[in-house]
């Protein structure tokens, strides 16, 4: 199976194939629109949290450009057929692989930072308006991003040991030759994972409370609206996130152990590769710039299309 690059198992490719090109698709449109508007309307980079987000984009477009289109076109083919030779295949085999890997590490310490600043944003407001700049949130995000590069680019230079294989179609490559490494990898994403968490629970927690209490001054009602709107904010995200990592994580540390179906792995990579649909539908609604211009077209493009009905 890590020699032939041949897909085994009782997996659809051609079905999955479809799949997978479409989350590459609408991905790719959904960020592309995200990101124009956000080049579009340059101001909107004074706030430290358009970086973080265009990061994210970012990350997005590195999966719905790269891995995802090398997975479509593998998935289908039922064989890893990107190279001519045994050291070509292992080799893009191998950089697909990795790259998978980075972008979840990227995606997931981008989130954390995204948290983080929302935490600091809410919970000390002062604080945040004197230390958080653009510049800091830009050397944050460049140092996210060049840390996880190098942890990755080790393996390729001889440091952390790591296995590779063809199961439905995707390559995939673990990393338990060196235990060290593969505790450094998972141990990273863990701190992001519980950056996450803790500060969004704790931001949601503050921001509920701290509504609670105008609310016994001022009315329930008056506030009503605020509160759902506030869970959307800060539960949405890591519901969504949520969703679409869990599976990956969990059944990974289970992989360890036990083998599991090819089924499982496919719908684990279905479920992940929706997180370049979900980002930016989200930062589409709550991104006050970004759903400006997206009612402003659409009431323009409503518009147009009356005009030339009528005549």
């Amino acid at each position: 199976m890590e020699y032939n690059f041949t897909a085994t198992g009782s997996i659809n490719g051609p079905v999955l194939a479809a799949v997978f090109a479409v989350e590459a698709v609408v991905g790719f449109i959904a960020n592309i629109i995200v990101l124009s508007i956000t080049l579009h309307q340059r101001k909107s980079f004074k706030q430290p949290s358009t970086i973080f987000f265009t990061s994210l984009i970012l990350s997005d477009l590195l999966d719905v450009l790269v891995y995802l289109p090398m997975t479509t076109v593998s998935t289908g083919a039922e064989e890893w057929i990107f190279g001519s030779t045994f050291e070509q295949r292992r080799g893009t085999c191998v950089f697909s692989g990795l790259i998978s890997w980075f972008i979840l590490h990227v995606t997931t310490a981008v989130l954390a930072a995204i948290s983080f600043d929302k935490y600091l944003f809410i919970t000390k407001p002062y604080f945040y308006k004197r230390f958080m700049k653009p510049w800091v949130a830009l050397a944050i995000t460049a140092a996210l991003w060049s840390i996880i590069a190098f942890l990755f680019i080790l393996p390729l230079v001889g440091f952390g040991d790591y296995n590779y294989g063809i199961y439905f179609g995707p390559c995939f490559v673990g990393f338990l030759g060196n235990i060290i490494y593969a505790i450094i990898i998972f141990g990273l994403l863990l701190i992001f994972i519980i950056t996450i968490i803790v500060t969004s629970v704790w931001t949601f927690c503050f921001t509920r409370r701290f509504i609670n209490n105008q609310s016994a001054i001022a009315g329930e009602n008056a506030y009503n609206s605020r509160k759902m709107k506030l869970f959307g904010i800060f539960g949405l995200m890591l519901l969504a996130y949520t969703l679409c990592y869990a599976p990956t994580i969990i059944f990974g540390f289970i992989s360890f152990g036990f083998a599991l179906p090819n089924e499982v792995y496919a719908t684990v990579t279905v479920t992940l590769h929706f997180v370049p649909i979900v980002s930016p539908m989200i930062q589409a609604y709550f991104r006050p710039e970004v759903t400006k211009s997206l009612v402003s077209f659409i009431n323009a493009l409503c518009e147009k299309l009356r005009c030339s009905h009528s005549n």
